[in-house]
């Protein structure tokens, strides 16, 4: 079934946190999201089966269309990172875009672990509740894209560069495939 623009242009108003959120065409953030992954990452937000959240860096992501109507998203989390136990607890996350002011927390989110920390303390991010999945987006993030998992391959796969394959299979990248539920910007 071809992409419908359309389905993703729509306005919310979040009563619980009185937060303005207004869904828009993935498409349109192509440019902004991959410049801003390549040059610092972004962040993948995942939530445990208690509901607590944590935030990762990722610097690979993949963007496209189509699953059924919604676009994809694809992420590559290592075995030994807490979002990799997270993510197999519950089969959503938040991806989302930082803004260059945010480096440091960041840079924060990919040096430490969520099992130590709470990332959203010690980075000053806010959580603020999702439209359609269980993961937090992240206020001071301008695009905050909600997905869901519809399938994951573990290793061994020949989806990475030659130079992750060289690792043993246990210490090999697993590549999550999601259906995007919602793009959302604020102002």
């Amino acid at each position: 079934m071809p992409y419908n623009a359309s389905y993703l242009i729509l306005a919310y108003k979040s009563k619980t946190v009185g937060y303005e959120f207004m869904k828009v065409n993935l498409f349109n953030y192509l440019d902004q999201t991959f410049k801003i992954t390549e040059t610092m990452g972004a962040l993948l937000v995942s939530i445990d089966k208690q509901g607590r959240p944590n935030i990762m860096t990722i610097g690979w992501l993949l963007l496209g269309c189509s699953y059924y109507e919604n676009p994809i998203a694809v992420v590559a989390v290592h075995p030994d990172r807490y979002t990799f136990k997270l993510l197999d607890e519950v089969d959503e996350f938040v991806i989302s875009v930082p803004t260059p002011d945010l480096k440091e927390a960041v840079a924060l989110c990919g040096e430490k672990s969520g099992k130590d920390i709470n990332k959203f303390k010690m980075t000053r991010l806010t959580p603020i509740p999702s439209i359609q999945i269980k993961p937090p987006s992240i206020k001071e993030c301008t695009i905050n894209i909600e997905c869901r998992i519809y399938n994951k391959i573990r290793p061994p796969h020949y989806i990475l560069t030659p130079e992750h394959r060289r690792s043993p299979i246990s210490k090999q990248h697993t590549i999550y495939f999601a259906e995007i539920l919602g793009v959302y910007k604020h102002e």
